[in-house]
């Protein structure tokens, strides 16, 4: 019988060994701060609702008679979208498609317009969101800091060269929202900026919430004048909206 015990510490400290040699290698290969599964990042389900405020400038250029140049006219303007994911509608390619009904408001709370209706769906490796017809991938998963993806696959967009694939950045950075702190991550769309154009289009997703920030700019410079490519462009025309998250309802 003594022998018997005398053996089982030995073989238990060998496989403890094995086990901590193991989970060292692992841990290097695999940093649970910069890999997520991402799921947590857009919970969907029926019921759960995003309320935005939606800030737009609106950019045109006139000539001016009485200035003699050209000038730019900026329009500023501001509504609130509710996002509601209203219906589940079944399986597609064997996951769950839910359909989202969104509502414009000019005031916070109401009363609320029917504006639109999208779809999103809810795959292991991915979500799929379908804005304004056009199916995007706006999560892949796992996610990491870095992580590319063509988030333009299924439309008319898609890059097969990865020239303007998507990019996860800053991967579970702190951010606030309401009176708390949520594990955050940006994915960058697009992001591109000359003497010709800009385009920045950005979402930043927090953990157990979704979306909470939405960047869309959109902007042409003109190419007329002796340096159209200055240290200053100036604008010919454009867009720009922000939506900022005001108040997320999570249903069970």
């Amino acid at each position: 019988m003594s022998a018997k015990f005398s053996k089982i510490p030995v073989l238990a400290m060998i496989l403890a060994l094995a086990g901590i040699i193991l989970q060292s290698c692992s841990s290097k290969e695999v940093a649970p701060s910069t890999i997520e599964s991402g799921l947590e990042f857009y919970p969907v389900s029926v019921g759960n609702t995003w309320v935005y405020q939606v800030d737009t400038i609106q950019y045109s250029s006139r000539f001016s008679p009485s200035l003699n140049t050209t000038v730019v006219d900026t329009l500023r303007g501001k509504y609130f979208l509710k996002e509601l994911i209203s219906d589940s509608i079944g399986l597609q390619e064997g996951n769950p498609f839910f359909r989202i009904e969104l509502y414009r408001s000019p005031d916070s709370t109401g009363p609320w317009t029917i504006d639109s209706v999208w779809s999103i769906q809810r795959g292991k490796d991915k979500i799929l969101k379908t804005e304004n017809n056009r199916p995007i991938i706006k999560l892949k998963f796992p996610l990491s800091d870095g992580s590319r993806w063509d988030g333009n696959q299924y439309n008319t967009l898609q890059d097969s060269l990865a020239i303007a694939w998507f990019t996860a950045k800053n991967l579970n950075e702190s951010f606030s929202f309401g009176n708390n702190f949520y594990q955050a991550v940006d994915i960058i769309q697009k992001s591109d900026s000359n003497c010709l154009t800009k385009s920045d289009f950005r979402e930043t997703y927090l953990k157990g919430i979704g979306p909470a920030f939405i960047q869309k700019t959109s902007i042409i410079y003109s190419q007329e004048g002796p340096d159209p490519c200055g240290r200053i462009p100036l604008i010919e025309s454009g867009k720009e909206r922000t939506f900022k998250l005001l108040h997320f309802e999570k249903k069970p």
